[in-house]
């Protein structure tokens, strides 16, 4: 299965699942997905690619190790497409990150969470990766509670729903 002539046909439900199935299955065509995730193809390749990972991710956890420093860097690119940033984040939710990356990725999702210009996805998710984190490190809390509670009055419901969640998990 060629993964980017696949995606280059466009995004559906079933390439999704076809993909996820095939890397979940042969887990070292994980980095034939990276390669198409780190290439300089267009912008709609890469969000093809993207929604598949955090799917893959979901389902197999320890398949995100190797990538770590790529997927910081993606995330941290200005240019980067809002897809790409969302489903960095929603791979992020469902794993532990490891210690020597938690420092970047949790600076990344305040910046992310508090920008007047992300999308709705990409500050829930945010929320999401900065509250699991803040099981193992209580010190944030009060800093993630402050984020959400001047989202709030102005958020959409998906942001206000998450939000108030997190608010109420942290009390």
């Amino acid at each position: 299965m060629n993964f980017g002539e696949l995606l280059e046909q466009g995004q559906s439900k079933k390439t999704t699942t076809l993909i996820v199935n095939e890397v979940c299955k042969h887990p070292k065509k994980m980095d034939e997905l990276m390669r198409l995730f780190n290439s300089n193809k267009s912008y709609v390749l890469l969000q093809r690619v993207a929604y598949p990972f955090s799917y893959i991710i979901e389902n197999r956890p320890a398949l995100i190790i190797d990538y770590y420093p790529f997927l910081i860097q993606r995330l941290n690119e200005k240019e980067n497409h809002s897809a790409v940033t969302r489903n960095i984040l929603r791979a992020f939710q469902f794993v532990e990150i490891p210690e020597e990356h938690q420092g970047i990725i949790l600076d990344s999702c305040f910046k992310l969470l508090n920008s007047s210009d992300e999308p709705i996805a990409v500050k829930a998710f945010s929320m999401t990766v900065i509250f699991n984190l803040s099981k193992k490190y209580p010190d944030i809390i009060p800093e993630l509670k402050v984020s959400i509670e001047t989202l709030m009055p102005n958020a959409s419901s998906g942001v206000k729903n998450r939000g108030k969640k997190i608010l109420k998990a942290i009390q």
